[in-house]
């Protein structure tokens, strides 16, 4: 069946945001007392903050702390974040040739408006599912189950795009088949392949020159 819609991850996908995350997430466990390796913190980006921050802090009261830390002090580094090579121009032409354009992403509203600007997306977007919109936030499905609901679309008419392995696993779970991208940096093509993705690209512009999503 021809894809008719498109669901894209945000972070390390359309925006060289993770490595800030990273430090952000590594500032703020710190802070309660929990030093993070900041390799394995990196493969946890793309997962919601309450299904990351427990991999490395077990007590309540510092979860949540870690969380409230995470977002202040990500807010100070996330001028520094930049649309990745061919994140504007992929979301232009997936516009301009008919297709739905669905942005899902554990971001936290406040970080996503900055976003949304940089990558020109105004009369582009089809709709945001957010993680904060679901029950259970990735690598859970949820979040791609509810784009296919308010898309109004099958899950054999559409493709997803993420950095991730948690973004596969999200989207094998509602029955999509996504494509994936290197700039994440923290799986390599070989492991995003095993994971389930269909196709692996160094970048949006690579990927855009490949035609995708077809």
């Amino acid at each position: 069946m021809a894809t008719k819609t498109n669901v894209l991850d945000v972070d390390g996908t359309l925006m060289d945001t993770n490595y800030l995350h990273v430090e952000a997430w590594a500032r703020a466990m710190e802070a309660v007392g929990h030093r993070a390796v900041r390799s394995d913190l990196h493969r946890q980006i793309g997962k919601g903050s309450d299904k990351l921050i427990p991999e490395f802090v077990e007590e309540e009261d510092a979860i949540n702390k870690v969380d409230e830390l995470h977002g202040e002090i990500y807010a100070e580094f996330q001028p520094h974040g930049h649309p990745l090579p061919g994140a504007k121009e992929l979301i232009a032409s997936l516009a301009e040739r008919g297709y739905q354009i669905w942005l899902a992403t554990s971001a936290k509203p406040e970080e996503l408006e900055q976003y949304l600007e940089q990558l020109e997306t105004e009369g582009k977007l089809s709709g945001i599912v957010n993680s904060s919109d679901v029950e259970n936030s990735k690598p859970a499905p949820d979040i791609f189950e509810l784009a296919l609901e308010k898309a109004g679309a099958s899950a054999d008419e559409t493709v997803a795009l993420g950095d991730a392995v948690w973004d596969i696993e999200a989207a094998d779970g509602a029955g999509i088949r996504t494509v994936a991208v290197l700039t994440g940096g923290a799986f390599g093509e070989e492991e995003l392949r095993e994971s389930g993705a269909v196709a692996v690209y160094r970048d949006c512009m690579d990927a855009l020159e490949s035609g995708f999503p077809e």
